[in-house]
Protein backbone atom coordinates (compact mmCIF):
# COMPACT_ATOMS: atom_id res chain seq x y z
CA UNK A 1 0.00 0.00 0.00
CA UNK A 2 1.48 3.23 -0.86
CA UNK A 3 0.85 5.85 1.58
CA UNK A 4 -0.61 9.28 1.23
CA UNK A 5 0.51 12.31 2.36
CA UNK A 6 -1.40 14.75 4.61
CA UNK A 7 -0.83 18.35 2.51
CA UNK A 8 -2.85 21.20 4.50
CA UNK A 9 -5.60 23.34 3.12
CA UNK A 10 -3.45 26.46 3.78
CA UNK A 11 0.13 26.81 2.10
CA UNK A 12 2.50 28.52 4.32
CA UNK A 13 2.02 32.22 3.35
CA UNK A 14 -0.10 35.63 4.53
CA UNK A 15 -3.71 36.17 3.19
CA UNK A 16 -4.40 39.35 1.81
CA UNK A 17 -5.74 41.05 4.73
CA UNK A 18 -2.54 40.34 7.09
CA UNK A 19 -0.66 41.98 4.52
CA UNK A 20 -2.76 45.00 3.70
CA UNK A 21 -3.05 45.52 8.05
CA UNK A 22 0.65 44.98 8.24
CA UNK A 23 1.37 48.09 5.85
CA UNK A 24 -1.25 50.77 7.50
CA UNK A 25 0.41 50.06 10.69
CA UNK A 26 3.49 50.79 9.56
CA UNK A 27 2.94 53.34 7.44
CA UNK A 28 1.27 54.74 10.99
CA UNK A 29 4.44 54.31 12.66
CA UNK A 30 6.04 56.07 9.81
CA UNK A 31 4.47 59.15 10.35
CA UNK A 32 4.29 59.37 13.68
CA UNK A 33 8.03 59.19 13.70
CA UNK A 34 8.37 61.63 10.96
CA UNK A 35 6.32 64.00 12.62
CA UNK A 36 8.69 63.90 15.64
CA UNK A 37 11.83 63.85 13.52
CA UNK A 38 10.21 67.12 11.71
CA UNK A 39 8.93 69.03 14.92
CA UNK A 40 12.76 68.10 16.48
CA UNK A 41 14.42 69.63 13.42
CA UNK A 42 11.58 72.71 13.44
CA UNK A 43 12.51 73.02 17.01
CA UNK A 44 16.67 73.02 16.41
CA UNK A 45 16.24 75.76 13.72
CA UNK A 46 14.79 78.18 16.03
CA UNK A 47 16.53 77.68 18.80
CA UNK A 48 19.50 78.09 16.67
CA UNK A 49 18.10 81.52 15.49
CA UNK A 50 17.24 82.87 18.85
CA UNK A 51 20.81 81.99 19.98
CA UNK A 52 22.01 84.07 16.92
CA UNK A 53 20.36 87.14 17.28
CA UNK A 54 20.67 87.03 21.06
CA UNK A 55 24.36 87.11 20.62
CA UNK A 56 24.67 89.68 17.83
CA UNK A 57 22.27 91.76 19.63
CA UNK A 58 24.51 91.25 23.34
CA UNK A 59 27.69 91.76 21.61
CA UNK A 60 26.93 94.96 19.44
CA UNK A 61 25.04 96.61 22.35
CA UNK A 62 28.35 96.02 24.44
CA UNK A 63 30.21 97.42 21.86
CA UNK A 64 28.35 100.57 21.89
CA UNK A 65 28.04 100.67 25.28
CA UNK A 66 32.04 100.61 25.99
CA UNK A 67 32.90 102.75 23.30
CA UNK A 68 30.13 105.06 24.06
CA UNK A 69 31.40 104.84 27.87
CA UNK A 70 35.10 106.08 26.93
CA UNK A 71 33.58 109.69 24.62
CA UNK A 72 36.77 112.18 25.33
CA UNK A 73 33.95 115.08 26.12
CA UNK A 74 29.85 114.98 25.69
CA UNK A 75 30.60 117.93 23.50
CA UNK A 76 31.93 115.73 21.11
CA UNK A 77 28.46 113.70 20.96
CA UNK A 78 27.03 114.49 18.01
CA UNK A 79 23.44 114.16 18.96
CA UNK A 80 22.02 116.15 15.99
CA UNK A 81 21.19 112.88 13.91
CA UNK A 82 17.56 110.91 14.99
CA UNK A 83 19.28 106.79 15.86
CA UNK A 84 22.86 108.04 14.72
CA UNK A 85 25.40 108.19 17.14
CA UNK A 86 29.00 110.49 16.16
CA UNK A 87 31.66 110.68 18.82
CA UNK A 88 35.37 111.40 19.45
CA UNK A 89 36.59 108.79 21.71
CA UNK A 90 39.79 108.95 23.87
CA UNK A 91 42.09 108.48 21.35
CA UNK A 92 41.20 110.96 19.03
CA UNK A 93 39.00 108.25 17.16
CA UNK A 94 35.51 109.37 15.40
CA UNK A 95 33.27 106.78 16.02
CA UNK A 96 29.63 106.51 14.27
CA UNK A 97 27.19 104.02 14.81
CA UNK A 98 23.64 103.88 12.84
CA UNK A 99 21.42 101.38 11.68
CA UNK A 100 21.03 101.22 7.72
CA UNK A 101 17.74 101.09 6.88
CA UNK A 102 18.07 99.37 3.10
CA UNK A 103 20.42 96.23 4.86
CA UNK A 104 18.65 96.38 8.62
CA UNK A 105 22.01 96.11 9.91
CA UNK A 106 23.43 98.06 12.80
CA UNK A 107 27.00 100.01 11.30
CA UNK A 108 29.82 101.23 12.88
CA UNK A 109 32.32 103.43 11.23
CA UNK A 110 35.49 105.03 12.16
CA UNK A 111 37.43 108.09 11.75
CA UNK A 112 34.68 109.04 8.97
CA UNK A 113 35.79 107.16 6.01
CA UNK A 114 33.54 107.38 3.40
CA UNK A 115 31.55 103.97 2.31
CA UNK A 116 33.78 101.98 5.50
CA UNK A 117 30.57 101.18 7.44
CA UNK A 118 31.21 97.77 9.49
CA UNK A 119 28.41 95.30 9.80
CA UNK A 120 27.98 94.94 13.51
CA UNK A 121 24.10 92.95 13.70
CA UNK A 122 21.89 91.97 11.11
CA UNK A 123 18.28 92.24 11.55
CA UNK A 124 17.62 95.55 13.35
CA UNK A 125 14.47 96.61 13.01
CA UNK A 126 15.22 99.29 15.40
CA UNK A 127 17.86 101.87 16.99
CA UNK A 128 16.80 104.64 19.61
CA UNK A 129 19.09 106.56 20.79
CA UNK A 130 18.50 108.38 23.96
CA UNK A 131 20.18 111.14 25.48
CA UNK A 132 19.33 112.66 29.17
CA UNK A 133 20.43 115.33 31.51
CA UNK A 134 21.58 114.72 35.28
CA UNK A 135 18.40 113.98 36.21
CA UNK A 136 17.79 110.87 34.39
CA UNK A 137 14.45 111.92 33.11
CA UNK A 138 14.47 114.87 30.86
CA UNK A 139 15.90 114.34 27.38
CA UNK A 140 18.25 116.62 26.11
CA UNK A 141 18.23 117.06 22.11
CA UNK A 142 20.04 120.14 21.65
CA UNK A 143 23.46 120.72 23.44
CA UNK A 144 25.64 117.92 23.74
CA UNK A 145 27.63 119.37 27.24
CA UNK A 146 23.97 119.21 28.72
CA UNK A 147 24.31 114.85 27.98
CA UNK A 148 25.06 113.00 31.53
CA UNK A 149 23.13 109.65 30.01
CA UNK A 150 22.92 107.88 26.86
CA UNK A 151 20.64 104.94 26.82
CA UNK A 152 20.65 102.89 23.59
CA UNK A 153 17.70 100.39 22.76
CA UNK A 154 18.44 97.55 20.38
CA UNK A 155 15.82 95.60 18.59
CA UNK A 156 16.29 92.50 16.34
CA UNK A 157 13.40 91.33 14.40
CA UNK A 158 13.64 87.83 12.73
CA UNK A 159 10.63 85.63 11.37
CA UNK A 160 10.72 83.50 14.86
CA UNK A 161 12.07 85.88 16.78
CA UNK A 162 11.59 89.79 18.20
CA UNK A 163 13.98 90.45 21.21
CA UNK A 164 14.63 94.01 22.41
CA UNK A 165 17.85 95.05 24.14
CA UNK A 166 18.37 98.35 26.43
CA UNK A 167 21.08 99.86 28.27
CA UNK A 168 21.88 102.57 29.82
CA UNK A 169 24.93 104.44 30.80
CA UNK A 170 27.04 107.34 32.13
CA UNK A 171 30.45 108.01 29.73
CA UNK A 172 33.17 108.36 31.57
CA UNK A 173 34.38 112.26 31.01
CA UNK A 174 37.99 113.16 31.49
Amino acid sequence: MVGRSFVSSRSGGFTLIEAIITLIVVGILATIGATVISGGFRNYFLGREIAQDDAQGRLALERMARELRAVRSTADLDISVANQVSFTDLTGTAITYRRNAGTSQLERSQNGVAGTYQPLADNVSDLQITYLQNDGKTPETTTPGNVYYITVLLTINTQNVNTTYRSTFKPVVF
